[in-house]
């Protein structure tokens, strides 16, 4: 069934709407068979020693570290030491005879690594695994299969094993220019998602709640949602692949290289990770009704409903420009960075992934 060219529905999207109130079917994380099989010898293993209550290093020590010795790898251990550490690693470590870049953390964890090895002076470069020890793993959940994601320790010998494979594909990234938060240009690589208008919000109220857990991020968007009536209009210019779409009151922007955030909201379900495409959602006309909001989330939650709803506008796109009168907090993979203007471009097929060989679709 061709999909209708309009403004408020899905447009470019090559696959058929589903009926309204129907989630569309779940989808591969990748449209293309592993490119190359990389035999592991040497890696370096990046981790917090203090996240998650240290649980990174307890499940490095216990069952990461073991796996790769029985596999005969040698591995140099590289603990964070402070905030925007994992970046610099990834900028500066020597790559000499290393096979890959393990990385023991969330998605804000990968991120950073990504962004520093996107951006080194010498061009060096190595294959990525990802190991998922923080709180949503939204990007490892995918990549490994939502079925295969089962408990920390589970997620965590799910990943290894697919590490261990040594299966590569080479997967997307998204470029972001914008403003940093000490007024400075900065450019940032996402594998998840860039967030503007109630996602930031969101997120830096549930940054006060981390004692919760992954909890807190369904439980601050109930109480964000509450003070709807209260927002201040955010107006804003959307570019889309040169197209400019002028809105009165922007709530929700999110661009996307993978279906999730955080560890419920299926948000852009036609999303796959080697698709050289991004997934643009936005709403496309002010929203201050309360049940309306929750109505939305409901649909999110639901496994992407809110497809058909004509509040949403959804596109496929290979560039995506968001303006402001004023600044407006942007997310990139979890944590807020910096500001609007936002400049985003997909770099497709930016870096090697070890994955699994087969994942379930979700």
């Amino acid at each position: 069934m061709q999909m209708p060219s309009i403004e408020t529905t899905m447009t470019r999207i090559p696959l058929a709407m589903p009926p309204k109130g129907k989630a569309p079917p779940l989808l591969a994380p990748f449209t293309k068979a592993p490119t190359a099989t990389l035999a592991l010898k040497h890696v370096i293993l990046v981790f917090n020693p203090v996240g998650g209550k240290k649980r990174a290093a307890r499940l490095a020590e216990t069952v990461v570290l073991p796996m790769l010795k029985d596999a005969g790898c040698t591995v140099t251990q590289q603990p964070t030491e402070h905030a925007g550490h994992a970046l610099q690693i990834g900028k500066t470590c020597s790559l000499d005879g290393v096979d890959a870049l393990l990385v023991m953390g969330g998605d804000g964890t990968l991120s950073d690594v990504l962004s520093g090895l996107l951006s080194r002076s010498d061009g060096a470069t190595c294959a990525l695994g990802c190991v998922p020890t923080g709180t949503g793993n939204t990007y490892m959940r995918e990549v490994l299969g939502m079925k295969t994601a089962g408990g920390p320790e589970a997620a965590v010998r799910a990943a290894m094993a697919a590490i261990l494979g040594g299966k590569t594909r080479d997967v997307d990234c998204q470029q972001l220019e914008m403003t940093g938060m000490d007024g400075q240009p900065l450019t940032r690589y996402s594998i998840n998602t860039a967030m503007a208008g109630f996602g930031p919000t969101a997120n830096q109220a549930a940054e006060k709640r981390r004692w919760m857990g992954a909890a807190r991020y369904d439980i601050t968007i109930k109480t964000e949602l509450l003070k709807l009536p209260c927002r201040k209009e955010l107006p804003a210019t959307i570019t889309v692949d040169g197209t400019k779409h002028e809105l009165p009151d922007l709530f929700l922007f999110c661009s996307f290289i993978n279906k999730h955030t955080g560890t419920q909201h299926r948000l852009a379900p036609y999303a796959q990770l080697d698709d050289g495409l991004l997934d643009v959602c936005y709403t496309n006309r002010p929203l201050k009704s309360i049940p309306t909001a929750i109505k939305i989330d409901g649909l999110i939650k639901g496994g992407g409903k809110h497809v058909t709803q004509p509040l949403i506008s959804m596109t496929h796109a290979t560039s995506v420009q968001l303006e402001t009168p004023t600044p407006a907090a942007i997310m990139v993979d979890g944590d807020v960075v910096g500001t609007t203007p936002l400049n985003v471009t997909m770099r497709p097929g930016a870096f090697r992934l070890l994955t699994p060989e087969a994942p379930a679709p979700s």
